[in-house]
């Protein structure tokens, strides 16, 4: 019985290991949920960073901030409670939704020399129904200054709060913000990127 208990976990764990998706994760395509080693951008050392799963999209039920407090004119800013990620809900004719990075230590291939050019942030938007990485050499998702400071970013989106504009979801996790528009979205961190 441990026996066949034992063989039924290992072909388990094998079907599982086999599964993969079309994801795109920053430093080399891996799919979401499996480990990654990417070149950092500052150094050039080696580092490991594990890319977070693609889970359901949000509904509008899932939404527990109010969308009009993120508000600025006709777009919606916010940041990360760490302040390193900047995001805004534009949906103009240029952009999307989208959030860039003040520092990244991981930048994605297709950006590869995004890290290393002055006055660059690495960014991630969704919009027309595709997402895809933006090097950035200003501040496009970056809001006016909230909290009497210089610093741009708009209100944070504290941990496990959920905005939601006209069909566009954003949702803060200690992993990175992640924003699914129609179907597609992006997950970004200074230390991972993934588009979906």
């Amino acid at each position: 019985m441990r026996a066949w208990v034992l063989a039924f976990a290992v072909v388990a764990a094998a079907g599982g290991i086999a599964g993969c998706n079309d994801d795109k994760v920053a430093g080399g395509g891996t799919p979401a949920g499996s480990a990654t080693t990417s070149a950092a951008a500052a150094g050039g050392g080696a580092q490991t960073t594990v890319a977070a799963p693609v889970t359901t999209a949000p509904t509008r039920n899932d939404a527990n901030v109010d969308a009009r407090d993120f508000q600025q004119g006709d777009k919606y800013y916010f940041q990360s409670p760490t302040g390193n990620i900047m995001c805004g809900i534009i949906d103009d004719k240029n952009f999307g939704t989208g959030c860039q990075l003040e520092h990244a230590s991981v930048v994605p291939s297709q950006l590869s020399d995004c890290g290393t050019r002055p006055n660059r942030a690495v960014a991630a938007e969704v919009n027309g129904g595709a997402a895809k990485f933006l090097c950035l050499n200003q501040g496009v998702f970056v809001g006016s200054p909230t909290d009497g400071t210089n610093k741009g970013g708009g209100k944070v989106l504290q941990y496990g709060q959920t905005l939601i504009v006209r069909g566009t979801a954003c949702t803060s996790t200690q992993t990175g913000i992640r924003c699914d528009a129609g179907g597609h979205g992006f997950l970004i961190a200074a230390d991972q990127q993934q588009l979906f």
